[in-house]
């Protein structure tokens, strides 16, 4: 037969006015509880207050506060738990006493706990609850040794009157039950203090030394210690007196050897150490050995159930409900000859899981199942469970009872309840019932009459785990695996739980990880080692985090960062296995592992990526976030979290769920703008835009999967999105994007991408200027995209039109620099009509008289020379003139038109190329155009019919010119942009030969073209140095600051200065030009 004991001593109160600190109670109570031990047998010494001698490997009584809920505790899981049961207990009290008088003259003697109050407030007790618990106790024998004030009211001083409190508790006990209770003083003395200990616990320790023990037996029994100490205190001012009920009990024995118990952890399949606690996951009867702290309500539990049929359970979330019924209750009854049918949750459909849950019972009568299940008219389960068996009683577990409020289908749920509440209105019920119920899902089971009432008469609540039974839970699952829990870290513990509310899987998670990197040199668990981890607070969220955020989390340090696409995937993993309500309270929600696959819709390797996610070796159940499952009456398997702890402990989860409940107020608000927008024909005016469109879209596509949107909600915000879009294109902020800038672009605006430019680019319906931009987006993206000519009407209506690459000229390309091409075009001979008629709009007379021009094949420049080839010329030898690399006033884009420069720089410019040229073999002769070339290969119209019939419109593309086409003055764009940005060529390949910058020709400024060179060649004319320096020379073309008169075909201009509006296209052959 075991002994167990438990050992108080309290020296310090809160109100020291009422009750002064002592010096000697936690030194008493420890040299009692050493001693104990050192008989070796005593199974366990329970101390309060206690401290971890880490050097010692053992706890030790110290100075310090216990409150009245700790001593209760203490007693009741001494007195009644279901160890010491049949057992023998010693318990030990040193400390404050006191009495209280009523107005009658009675007294009430109590135990002083730290927080006693003057009016018995916190204090044990002696009449009101010590008595109860000694009465309802279930052991062998028990020993009280009470040294404090008045502790003699215990016991019967005068049994005239009575007043006893514990006479009538023991008198039912005399026949089967041995005590014995001694006080060191009687009821109205008070018990002092010596030099080393109390005078009683002095006296005490001296009387259970080897010295005083039987001379022939070695024994010391209670009463031969009782004898001894009233000696020892005669003549000291208290008077000790006893109680003895049944046999002379024997405290020592000396000479019996020291019981030492071998321990001899428990093993996996494998042979490895088991991790004895579950993190997130419920006990259950496969871990019955590591479960601890729970046995008096295990206790409760089955008493009602020896007298009911339905019993409820009841309890906080995470209060560990099911790990009670399942590691504590079922296992107990299974040893009792209990038939226990497989707990079940209610799920989608409770009726399918009920029904099939009895189908094995009534597989020769599944109509009459069936009826009584689903037909409302019959009579339930009453004519099942007279078919019962009955040769043992059966339990139902019906666990997480609130999930028929949370997603159960209601004409189910209503047929459930009733049903299942039946079997308590069965006399005789060869079936009962437990269902475990959170507490805050009260409130809808109470509008069912009959749950209402089993609620009220029935109900179990499970109260937070506290007190030995707490302490329990942590060390002992540890202790049995040959584990300590060192006493700074039970300390830390006890610390941090008082500030978490629904602290027990938060606790057990972090235990968890506290055994996977527990010290096996020292056989124990470390404060280091938690507070590494996180604590009790810390460690659940910064798991999850890593879980999340990384494929190696095992690891202390992991480097495997998971993808994008895998962390999108676990957020919608997360929110599909969530009810997320309107308010603040959300559940579980289990789903089928169908449903969670279908996340990726067709694609069979996202249905792989999730898979793996799931189940996967560096998955979610692997990390203990997820479980699934599937039983033989489930249709297919599921997926749910690990425990509800994770909705509100896990900062990210938090944060989706908060996001989720914007969404959905978001939708509400899209859905009533898209009303708005349908009342008012759908005016552009009432449709969204900018960060307020943007977020609305980033939001709803996120979460997709938990936040609904109405049909118009939806083409309100498709409209909104390609109205923004339009406004994206048409705007001048696209000039100069290049990929890499527009792909941070796509990442923060959700109406950029390149499907939706495709569709645009290929709708012949859409107006030129967006099918241009998207055609210049894309094509900056890398893609294909086509060769585009427009033709412009009188009325300024834009045709465009795709022209083959083949249908051009041939591409000449010399490589600058590496990424740095220069493409020339092989501009076919011809004869055109140079100039313009009177009748042109916007004509000058310089441009007259319009006279007919032979030209030679030449190579011209597909686009004006770019900042960047300017710099890799500028970089070589120079012949004549210096060339600054970087002359630009508009900068930040290395595909800008380079301006800003001379005739004279140009000039260098060429002979520098044609140097560099030569060198490389290819010896083109670079130049700059004559004013003739220019405006053939501007105009590029060779037809014999257009020197017949010589009218030629104003600009390559047509009659007018367009901001959609071309950047001239009326774009309010104000500097240069990168060219080929309008992407419109002429019919020889050529680009951005209206606007952007003008381009110096060869010839020199003449006022009209009066014996004009008609072969193409430049006016010739000899020229001293002065009037060199001061020379205009011809610009064609226009530029961003002109308007559309400036940018014809046949606009002469003249220039001798600097200007930011100036650039140049270059072109080849091997003639001379000159005249």
């Amino acid at each position: 037969m075991a002994r167990y004991a438990l050992v108080i001593g309290i020296n310090d109160y809160d109100d020291r006015n009422f009750l002064p600190s002592l010096s000697k109670p936690a030194q008493d109570a420890e040299a009692v509880a050493k001693f104990l031990e050192n008989t070796g047998t005593f199974a366990n010494v329970e101390r309060l207050p206690n401290c971890w001698i880490a050097a010692e490997k053992r706890y030790e009584v110290v100075p310090g506060k216990v409150t009245g809920n700790d001593v209760l505790q203490a007693l009741q899981q001494i007195l009644s738990g279901e160890q010491t049961k049949n057992q023998e207990v010693l318990i030990y009290f040193s400390g404050h006493g006191f009495r209280l008088i009523n107005r009658i003259g009675d007294g009430e003697a109590y135990l002083a706990t730290s927080d006693s109050q003057p009016d018995g407030k916190n204090a044990i007790s002696l009449d009101r609850e010590l008595n109860p618990l000694l009465r309802r106790s279930s052991l062998s024998n028990l020993v009280v040794m009470l040294d404090c004030c008045h502790a003699g009211a215990l016991l019967p001083e005068n049994p005239e009157l009575n007043r006893t409190l514990l006479e009538p508790s023991l008198s039912a006990f005399k026949e089967k039950q041995d005590y014995y209770l001694i006080a060191a003083c009687r009821s109205q003395q008070v018990a002092w203090e010596d030099e080393e200990y109390s005078l009683f616990t002095a006296a005490l320790l001296e009387g259970l030394s080897p010295q005083q023990a039987d001379p022939e037996t070695g024994e010391i029994s209670a009463d031969r210690l009782f004898d001894f100490v009233s000696r020892e205190l005669r003549g000291e001012g208290q008077e000790p007196i006893r109680m003895g009920v049944g046999r002379s009990l024997i405290l020592v024995k000396y000479g019996a050897q020291p019981q030492v118990e071998e321990v001899k952890p428990l093993l996996d399949e494998e042979g490895e150490l088991r991790c004895p606690y579950q993190g997130l996951l419920a006990f259950t009867k496969k871990e019955r050995d590591f479960f601890f702290g729970r046995k008096r309500v295990v206790e409760d539990i089955k008493s009602k159930l020896d007298r009911l049929n339905f019993v409820p359970l009841i309890g906080a979330s995470g209060s560990g409900k099911s790990s009670v019924v399942l590691a504590g209750l079922i296992p107990w009854l299974e040893e009792l000859g209990w038939q226990i049918l497989e707990p079940i949750k209610p799920g989608f459909k409770p009726l399918t899981m009920l029904e099939s849950l009895l189908l094995p019972y009534f597989r020769d009568d599944q109509q009459l199942l069936d009826q009584c299940i689903n037909n409302q008219d019959s009579k339930g389960l009453k004519p099942l469970l007279e078919l019962f068996p009955r040769e043992h009683k059966s339990l139902l577990v019906v666990d997480q009872f609130e999930e028929l409020f949370t997603f159960a289908l209601a004409e189910q749920r209503d047929r459930f309840i009733e049903l299942i509440t039946q079997v308590a209105t069965i006399p005789d019920s060869p079936l009962a019932v437990v269902a475990t119920m959170r507490a805050d899902f009260i409130e809808p089971c109470l509008r069912y009459d009959g749950l209402r009432q089993l609620i009220q008469n029935n109900a179990e609540y499970l109260p937070d785990l506290r007190g030995l039974d707490l302490l329990e839970a942590i060390s002992e699952p540890a202790k049995l695996q040959g584990y300590d829990v060192t006493n700074d870290l039970l300390n830390k513990i006890l610390e941090d739980i008082k500030q978490e509310p629904g602290f027990l899987p938060l606790l057990e998670f972090a235990l968890t990880q506290l055994w996977q990197k527990r010290d096996e040199a020292e056989h124990r668990l470390t404060l280091d080692t938690y507070e590494a981890i996180g604590g009790i607070v810390g460690a659940l969220n910064c798991q999850a985090d890593k879980v999340y955020q990384y494929r190696d989390y095992e690891k202390d340090s992991p480097q495997q960062e998971r993808t994008e696409t895998e962390k999108t995937l676990i957020k919608r993993i997360f929110l599909n296995l969530l009810q997320i309500g309107d308010g603040e309270k959300d559940t579980r929600l289990r789903q089928s592992k169908a449903l969670i696959l279908s996340l990726a819709g067709d694609n069979q390797e996202g249905q792989k990526v999730l898979k793996e996610l799931i189940e996967g070796k560096q998955g979610l159940v692997k990390g203990r976030l997820l479980v699934t499952g599937k039983t033989e009456r489930e249709e297919e398997a599921w997926v749910d979290l690990a425990h509800e702890a994770l909705i509100e402990k896990w900062d990210n989860l938090n944060l989706w769920r908060t996001e989720t409940r914007k969404g959905r107020e978001l939708a509400k608000q899209v859905d009533k703008d898209a009303k708005d927008w349908q009342k008012n024909n759908k005016s552009q005016y009432y449709l969204w835009s900018g960060d307020k469109l943007a977020d609305a879209e980033k939001i709803l596509q996120e979460y997709q999967d938990t936040v609904e949107t109405t049909d118009l909600a939806k083409d309100f915000l498709e409209a909104s999105s390609q109205q923004e879009l339009y406004n994206y294109l048409r705007s001048s902020d696209i000039d100069n994007l290049e990929r890499e800038t527009l792909e941070k672009e796509a990442a923060n605006k959700s109406f950029l991408n390149r499907e939706k430019l495709r569709n645009l680019l290929e709708d012949e319906k859409e107006k030129a200027q967006i099918r241009l931009s998207a055609s210049w987006l894309l094509k900056q993206w890398g893609e294909e995209v086509p060769i585009w000519t427009a033709k412009v009407d009188k009325q300024g209506n834009i045709a465009l039109s795709i022209i083959a690459e083949n249908d051009l000229p041939a591409t000449v390309i010399e490589e600058l620099e590496s990424g740095i091409n220069l493409e020339m075009l092989e501009i076919p001979g011809g004869e055109f009509w140079m100039g313009s008629p009177e009748r042109e709009d916007g004509s000058y007379p310089d441009e007259r008289p319009p006279h007919r021009v032979t030209i030679s094949p030449f190579l011209m420049g597909k686009y004006p020379i770019t900042q960047a080839q300017w710099r890799a010329v500028a970089s070589l030898p120079t012949v004549e003139r210096d060339l600054n690399p970087d002359p630009s006033t508009y900068k930040g884009d290395n595909r800008r038109p380079v301006e800003s420069i001379s005739w004279y720089e140009a000039v260098e410019f060429c002979e520098r190329l044609s140097l560099w040229s030569q060198e490389k073999g290819k010896g083109y002769q670079y130049r700059l155009p004559s004013e003739a070339e220019w405006e053939y290969a501007c105009r590029a119209v060779i037809s014999e019919e257009s020197i017949q019939n010589p009218i030629y419109p104003p600009y390559h593309f047509g009659c007018n010119i367009d901001p959609a086409l071309a950047n001239y003055g009326q774009t309010a764009r104000a500097r240069t942009t990168a060219v080929g940005r309008f992407q419109i060529v002429n019919a020889f390949g050529l680009y951005d030969m209206h606007g952007n910058v003008w381009e110096w020709c060869l010839d020199p400024w003449h006022d009209n073209y009066q014996d004009a060179p008609n072969d193409g060649r430049a006016w010739k004319e000899e020229l001293c140095p002065d009037v060199l320096l001061k020379r205009k020379y011809v610009v064609r073309g226009g530029s961003w600051g002109d308007g559309p008169r400036s940018c014809r075909s046949a606009y002469r201009g003249d220039c001798d200065y600097l200007s930011d509006f100036d650039g140049f296209r270059v072109v080849a052959s091997s003639r001379t030009v000159i005249q």
